[in-house]
């Protein structure tokens, strides 16, 4: 009860701010930590939340469920096809390799720690959170093909993470278990098939469905928006009822949407991306709250893991990734600072901390939450001056029409 009472008097506050804090470019998600780790946190808390508690497991679940379905209904295939191999190059080169990249940094800083947890970690803070660097994302001064990348990335990078973070989270799990890894495994790799075949028959079932009342004036723009929040959660509880994994099938469910219907307004899934901020803002508030706790175990070896995966990890695989696309240098190094770490893989650690036990948990909590704090202050006070000082890069040769572009 206090816990919402809290977030709600805070999520007034922001909004009597709001305008204001953005030209100081301080986020939402740095706001509702701030305030998590102030009302929540620390030694003397005036509000007390257990972030591991098997309570906020479901809906923890539920929100990245919702978060990857709106994800998968965001990115149509005709626009995709519209920013050439760039998004590609991002997802299919440099996402693998920034995922190896983390696991063989973290196993160097690391070296007793266990090889599923490196790997979970790594896979986690991969996942990418493009609302963090909102201010340049948005900016027309950066080219229109770079920040249209950088949203599709984004929106898919997620939804590729969570079943190598489920599968990784299952071999942890195994590797301490007196029946060996195989049945474990195969128990994830099953969960995920579920998935799969759930969320592929919602989503594509309920998108074909509502197109044709669409097309059909049967519907109401009202009525829709309501529907698509229904199909995201349809598809998470059908999985889980069916014993599969209700993430992935909240992922696997937006884009069979998309696919089935790809005229589909965006006004209607607005509601969908609503329900997706509000559920947001509560976990920046929760994860704000175990901030303090997990930061207790800060060593110089978190702090490099942290600083190398924003920066080395990242950029390497995408500066390889875009090797020979006559991308300039300033955009080579934009696509790799503007990878984020953000919600996915907080939800991510919060849902590995409540499954694991002792230092395995405490490493999870701990690589993860600095990352991620480090990513919030540094992606979300950046963005704006990265925006502001591109303009005042070279300018390219006049293209055929006689007008000069920025690089």
């Amino acid at each position: 009860m206090y816990e919402l009472i809290g977030l709600s008097v805070v999520l007034i506050a922001w909004a009597v701010v709001s305008g204001r804090a953005a030209r100081y470019s301080i986020t939402v998600p740095i706001a509702l930590m701030l305030a998590g780790h102030l009302l929540a946190g620390g030694s003397a808390p005036l509000i007390t939340i257990d972030a591991s508690s098997t309570v906020l497991q479901h809906p923890l679940q539920a929100t990245l469920a919702l978060i990857l379905f709106a994800d998968g209904t965001g990115i149509a295939l005709g626009r995709l096809r519209g920013t050439g191999h760039l998004p590609l190059r991002l997802l299919l080169i440099a996402f693998p390799l920034t995922v190896l990249l983390g696991y063989l940094a973290g196993s160097l800083l690391f070296p007793a720690a266990s090889g599923w947890v490196i790997a979970l970690v790594a896979a986690a803070v991969a996942a990418s959170d493009v609302s963090l660097a909102e201010a340049a994302v948005h900016d027309e001064r950066i080219p229109h093909d770079v920040r249209l990348a950088v949203k599709v990335e984004s929106g898919f990078n997620d939804g590729l993470a969570a079943p190598l973070v489920l599968f990784f989270l299952g071999g942890a799990l195994a590797a301490g278990h007196e029946e060996g890894t195989a049945p474990l495994l195969s128990h994830t790799v099953r969960e995920l098939a579920i998935a799969l075949v759930v969320g592929v028959a919602a989503g594509a079932g309920a998108g074909r469905l509502l197109r044709w009342a669409r097309k059909r004036a049967w519907s109401a723009v009202a009525a829709e928006r309501l529907a698509y929040v229904a199909v995201g959660v349809l598809a998470f509880e059908a999985a889980h009822a069916l014993h599969g994994n209700g993430i992935v099938a909240g992922f696997v469910a937006g884009l069979a949407v998309r696919a089935a219907d790809r005229d589909l307004p965006a006004a209607h899934v607005q509601t969908v991306h609503d329900v997706v901020m509000l559920l947001s803002a509560g976990v920046w508030f929760v994860f704000g709250s175990m901030v303090w706790q997990s930061m207790a175990a800060l060593n110089w070896q978190v702090a490099v893991y942290a600083l190398l995966s924003l920066t080395v990890v990242r950029m390497l695989p995408v500066a390889l990734s875009l090797a020979g696309s006559h991308r300039s240098r300033r955009e080579v190094l934009l696509l790799g600072w503007l990878g984020p770490c953000g919600l996915p893989s907080v939800i991510f650690a919060l849902l590995a901390v409540e499954e694991l036990r002792g230092p395995a948990a405490a490493l999870t909590a701990v690589l993860i939450t600095a990352t991620v704090l480090l990513s919030v202050l540094a992606h979300g006070l950046s963005a704006a001056p990265i925006a502001q000082r591109w303009e005042l890069g070279p300018v390219r040769p006049a293209g055929p029409r006689g007008r000069a572009a920025r690089r």
